[in-house]
């Protein structure tokens, strides 16, 4: 599998996000990047960035193999942030470019999706995404859930990680 980051940064909105690897790891490179949009901006990339998965696509369908794209490790793609519209859309055509991968949205903020996809997509998204939402605990499963079930992905899941406490998802 990859992992492919539309970009780097995010605001911390619950307890899961106390000890964030991605938070660390900017701040490693010297990015400041973590933070209300009001008064921090994100890390994006240029083009050369964004044609990896074409070529991740063009090899999968040379091999016959899907292949999984963890897709925003340093960042959330749902987070709202005014920067954020004009990447996220090109994050849409590329995932709708690329059928043979399956790209794995793993958010804090799952009550943002249906407003932030294409319209088009509210009758059912593309079949190769996975849409998913983080649960540290109780408190965070029974928010998020909800939001996530709503979510016309084909295929949804949750990430319970890191475990802050007991999730129990009878």
């Amino acid at each position: 599998g990859y992992s492919f980051n539309p970009w780097w940064g995010c605001l911390k909105v619950s307890d899961g996000c106390t000890h964030c690897y991605a938070e660390t790891l900017s701040k490693r490179f010297g990015h400041d990047i973590w933070g209300p949009a009001k008064t921090t901006s994100r890390r994006t990339f240029g083009p050369k960035h964004w044609a990896a998965p074409l070529r991740w696509n063009a090899e999968a369908v040379k091999s016959g193999e899907r292949k999984r794209v963890f897709c925003a490790s340093m960042a959330d793609v749902f987070e709202d942030h005014p920067l954020l519209d004009a990447e996220r859309a090109k994050l849409w055509v590329l995932i709708e470019a690329t059928p043979n991968l399956d790209w794995l949205l793993l958010t804090k903020r799952p009550e943002n999706i249906t407003r932030m996809i294409p319209i088009a997509w509210l009758g059912g998204m593309p079949k190769n995404i996975w849409c998913g939402t983080s649960c540290e605990d109780q408190q965070r499963a029974d928010a998020r859930i909800p939001h996530l079930l709503t979510v016309p992905a084909r295929v949804r899941f949750l990430s319970c990680e890191p475990l802050l406490g007991p999730v129990d998802l009878s």
